[in-house]
């Protein structure tokens, strides 16, 4: 059995925040396996923090459709526009990060890999901050002016910076939009 499947909370969604770093960020996932669909029938959910990655299960009364269901990725996508290279032994492709999240982002570049090819990714620092480095990487999909990352391996330093700079862009998303006070 997966070591997931041992982790359930027994709360609301209202309620619900991630059992290993305490936010509020989670998100129900859809799940694949008919053992996943039986427990959702049962209303049990499986759920994934947004910025420790911790996958884990809680009850939904009431609910048994996800409202995720037509979206399979386990992470929220939020718009970006930071500097970023992909590394393949030497040749280097650079480009710049239009969406991210936690698993992978969107990657405006054009490059020659393709899809199913393990890289390095190295996710510029922005206003100055030091670079993220993704260890182990994979293209997911080509597209002809961009490319699909997905992320395998962060240094645990690496993945909390990661995790800092999406919950600021989680942050900037639920913000009001700032109103200029000129007179």
């Amino acid at each position: 059995m997966r070591r997931w499947a041992y982790r359930s909370l027994k709360l609301s969604m209202k309620e619900l925040h991630c059992p290993a770093c305490g936010t509020p960020c989670v998100r129900v996932i859809s799940g694949t396996s008919l053992i996943e669909k039986t427990l959702n029938r049962l209303s049990i959910f499986q759920v994934r923090c947004q910025l420790c990655t911790t996958r884990f299960q809680a009850r939904r009364p009431g609910n048994r459709v996800t409202s995720q269901a037509f979206d399979r990725r386990e992470y929220r996508r939020l718009p970006a526009n930071f500097a970023a290279t992909l590394i393949l032994d030497r040749p280097a492709a650079g480009g710049f990060v239009t969406d991210i999240s936690m698993g992978g982002c969107a990657l405006q570049a054009t490059t020659t890999l393709t899809r199913g090819t393990f890289v390095k990714f190295v996710l510029h620092g922005p206003s100055g901050q030091a670079d993220i480095k993704v260890d182990s990487a994979m293209i997911c999909s080509v597209q002809p002016q961009s490319v699909g990352v997905k992320f395998l391996e962060f240094d645990t330093e690496d993945k909390q910076r990661m995790g800092q700079l999406i919950l600021e862009l989680l942050a900037d998303q639920q913000a009001p939009p700032r109103i200029s006070s000129r007179s």
